[in-house]
């Protein structure tokens, strides 16, 4: 990662996922909210599919679900340049873009587009015309890349600051936190249209921004110690591995006991403010 190291594919696809297993800061215990966020657009996913003019009854009609995650709910490779001590987009000090330069979040903006363009055409080749797809990731509202909404809050935050703790404490050096970012971008709506345009070979037939909500699990929303716990355990769900992997497991539950602390301290701000947007796209493949 931060020192460059070459890993296999399987590897790979083993840190590029959710946290698995069954334990408290696992993907799966901690994506109830994703669950009602996705229930919540199956009127959205009906009215793409009602779009589709189905061929003749011998013709196969195909339906991809395409996902990384691990759990029942369905992240892409952080900019080199943001891990390079040389480069004006290095994001010293940080490990997350929320926050950042305009330089690093333009790094990041440029990958995400990359990456949505090779999504693309990769699609493109296997569809035919006529063909739909329905794309559903996050978002911000946020004109200004830098501020990422639901995810700043997330990782920009009570996670950044726990890691600053481990550096202040010596338990980590700087340069080991700042090898490490989160690779993750909330698109604008304009992000993901310029890429659909530029790329010609879909439709766009709808492109909205849509409120997810909360992606915390809490009972007790008036329980500060749960909001925390919650908190803390959305971040590991999702970063979990990528943590183990820089910074080894005894490290990894130190930071994340942390970020529990430090939210806890939080709880009626975090369930106010920690909104998650998505930006929900039904595309018609146009070549």
């Amino acid at each position: 990662m931060g020192d460059n190291v070459v890993v296999s594919n399987m590897e790979l696809e083993r840190l590029l996922s959710m946290k698995g297993g069954k334990g408290e800061g696992s993907y799966a215990n901690n994506s109830q909210a994703q669950a009602i966020h996705a229930k919540s657009m199956h009127h959205l996913l009906k009215e793409a599919l009602d779009g589709v003019q189905l061929q003749a009854p011998n013709i196969p009609f195909v339906v991809v679900d395409l996902g990384c995650s691990c759990g029942i709910n369905t992240i892409n490779v952080v900019p080199e340049s943001v891990l390079d001590k040389r480069s004006s987009a290095h994001n010293k000090g940080r490990v997350f873009i929320h926050g950042a330069s305009e330089i690093t979040a333009n790094a990041y903006k440029k990958q995400f587009q990359t990456d949505l363009a090779t999504f693309l055409s990769s699609r493109a080749v296997e569809l035919k015309r006529g063909g739909s797809m329905f794309l559903v990731c996050l978002g911000r509202t946020s004109v200004d890349p830098t501020d990422q909404g639901g995810a700043g809050l997330l990782f920009g935050t009570h996670f950044q600051d726990a890691w600053d703790d481990l550096v202040q404490e010596g338990l980590i050096s700087g340069e080991k936190r700042d090898s490490f970012n989160i690779p993750v971008y909330a698109p604008s709506l304009q992000d993901f249209r310029e890429v659909v345009e530029a790329d010609g070979s879909f439709a766009i037939n709808k492109l909205e921004v849509f409120k997810g909500g909360s992606p915390l699990v809490v009972n007790q929303p008036d329980d500060d110690g749960e909001v925390g716990r919650a908190l803390a355990n959305s971040c590991r769900s999702v970063s979990g591995v990528l943590v183990d992997a820089h910074i080894g497991d005894k490290l990894s539950e130190e930071l994340f006991m942390r970020v529990e602390r430090r939210a806890t301290s939080h709880g009626k701000e975090l369930l106010e403010q920690l909104q998650f947007f998505h930006i929900v796209a039904s595309l018609s493949f146009a070549l």
